[in-house]
């Protein structure tokens, strides 16, 4: 029998994590008090194990298949579960049905790379898709020149206004609010659910629990449906308190500047109900089928705008849930990722909104990752956010940096955009597209544009919420839409912001021209994709021809990454 290797696969999320200036004097205290939570509801009791994978079965095929093939492959099988047990089959364009999740407790060996464990699964079982499932993270990419510029604020102190990134130069939320909804319509974000996979949730001030649909949460870390967020532990605690007081805080505008109570922050949506989806400890280390599983979340939830502050690796699982989402008029916001230079994924698909960040002076924040895939930019330097406490209700707040910021800043602005015009409405005037596409559109049309914006890398400007809610819907539009451009090239040319030409030839030598390139991309496109992402400066080294005189050849890099199928594979084997 072969033997699985260990899971050292990326999950490249080194882009989301949210560069934060510090904890705020509350946040470093010990707390008052001991913790008191809710009794979460107990998880099931889970087997141990050190591999996954996710396959795609074909049509005629049970798990059954999965577990025959498997049983060639390794020693220790421990499970096979559908990756979305609710999936109905009656209603199932993506085929979200026909994916399982395998997991298996074979000791790490060397010589084995997961890549070659999942083409072995699939040769075996004659599955149409199968990749390795993990929750690995790439550290080299922390230390590339792009992860500096996450650290450190150069001298230049805060905006002292928390309110700022509200004003009439920024996202114009203050003027918004004074605009009266057309009949039926309301304010605020009120009646519109918000999905958020994050860290979890926390008391504090400027997270207003009574927004919070607990009968909806969910927990993919530990367990159970209880999604209160534990702290204490190491990677990004308190993350999903930031980002959500970003969403739904109920602060207000004071009369010339600054904000009023209930605490700092002015959330885009703060009548709107959110969802918290504990979905990760660290932002730079998270299980790609669990990501899944929380997309495929909110749209069993209802919920009609969905924030992830997250990014790591393509992964067909996720790519399939965010297009279902779509489909069924949920609208997707991603984070284009942050210091590591690349759009991540989910960000980088078609059917996302890919959020880069800007700062006080409406220029990018120099941490934002850039490139065609980003669709639109909001403010995400210096922006006030809840600090989160362990143990008793959390009050201050503190300005932090990153893409997750305007990414919940772009997603509050959508369930304001929904409530203001409703539901209806906005159905009305969709035609064939998806609610997706006529809000992207509307906020494009009247995004901000600086001076010498460069809308190619940062999207069509930053977002306006005056001009957004004033934005007509138009008359529908009822043709034919395409589907997501989501192959592998058209992935690699919006990681890699490179064109789709170009990237194509450069493949084409990376495999040693092959006879068939599309049939090869069939084979190892999801490799190579996991590839561009783990290592993007090795990548495009390897699409490009030999140099006269050099010591080694372009792939040279990429080589100790790669699978020994694709290694053959670039070695001119058929």
């Amino acid at each position: 029998m072969l033997r699985a290797r260990p899971l050292w696969m990326l999950l490249l999320l080194v882009g989301i994590a949210a560069c934060d200036r510090g904890p705020s004097p509350e946040a470093a205290k010990p707390p008052a008090t001991p913790p008191v939570a809710e009794t979460p509801a107990t998880p099931p009791a889970e087997k141990p194990y050190t591999q996954g994978y996710v396959i795609e079965l074909a049509p005629g095929q049970t798990p059954a298949d999965i577990r025959t093939a498997a049983d060639e492959v390794f020693d220790a099988v421990v499970s096979v579960e559908p990756l979305f047990p609710d999936a109905n089959p009656a209603d199932d364009p993506e085929n979200l049905s026909r994916i399982y999740r395998l997991r298996v407790a074979d000791p790490p060996m060397p010589e084995q790379r997961p890549w070659d464990n999942a083409y072995a699964l699939r040769e075996r079982g004659g599955f149409l898709q199968v990749e390795p499932d993990t929750d690995d993270t790439l550290i080299e990419a922390q230390k590339r020149s792009a992860a500096t510029a996450c650290f450190g604020d150069e001298g230049v102190p805060a905006p002292t206004d928390p309110a700022w990134s509200l004003d009439a130069d920024h996202m114009a939320v203050r003027s918004a609010r004074q605009i009266a909804p057309p009949p039926g319509g309301k304010r605020l974000g009120e009646g519109v659910r918000i999905c958020h996979p994050d860290s979890g949730w926390t008391d504090h001030i400027d997270l207003d629990g009574v927004r919070i649909d607990r009968s909806a949460t969910l927990n993919l870390m530990e367990g159970g449906n209880d999604a209160r967020d534990p702290l204490g532990y190491s990677g990004n605690p308190g993350h999903g308190t930031k980002t959500g007081s970003v969403l739904i805080s109920d602060g207000g505008f004071g009369a010339s500047s600054g904000t009023t109570a209930p605490g700092t922050v002015v959330g885009l949506a703060p009548k709107a109900t959110l969802v918290p989806i504990r979905t990760f400890n660290s932002v730079v280390r998270i299980l790609d089928s669990n990501v899944a599983r929380a997309v495929r979340h909110a749209t069993t939830a209802k919920c009609d705008v969905l924030s992830m502050s997250l990014g790591g690796r393509m992964f067909f699982g996720l790519e399939r849930a965010i297009n279902d989402a779509v489909r069924r008029d949920v609208i997707v916001v991603n984070a284009a990722g942050n210091c590591i230079g690349i759009v991540v994924a989910p960000a980088s698909y078609d059917n996302a909104i890919a959020v880069a960040a800007t700062n006080v002076d409406n220029k990018p924040w120099k941490g934002s990752s850039k490139g065609r895939a980003v669709d639109i930019a909001a403010p995400g330097e210096d922006v006030y956010v809840a600090d989160a406490v362990q143990g008793q209700q959390g009050t201050r707040s503190s300005p932090g940096n990153g893409t997750s910021f305007a990414t919940a800043a772009v997603a509050g602005a959508a369930a304001d955009w929904i409530a203001f015009h409703g539901p209806a409405r906005i159905k009305a005037a969709q035609g064939s597209r998806t609610r997706r596409d006529v809000f992207l559109k509307a906020m494009q049309a009247s995004a901000r544009v600086p001076p010498g914006w460069d809308a190619q890398r940062y999207g069509a400007g930053i977002l306006n919420l005056d001009g957004l809610l004033r934005q007509p819907l138009g008359a529908p539009v009822n043709e034919l839409r395409a589907p997501p451009r989501d192959d592998t090239i058209d992935l690699l040319s919006r990681t890699l912001d490179r064109d789709p030409a170009d990237i194509r030839e450069g493949v084409k030598r990376m495999l040693n021209q092959p006879q068939d390139l599309d049939a090869a991309l069939q084979q190892y496109g999801p490799e190579l994709l996991d590839l561009a992402a783990r290592d993007s400066e090795a990548f495009v080294r390897a699409m490009q021809p030999p140099q006269p005189g050099a010591l080694q050849a372009p792939n040279a890099a990429l080589k100790p990454i790669a699978s020994r199928a694709l290694i053959v594979r670039m070695d001119g084997a058929p």
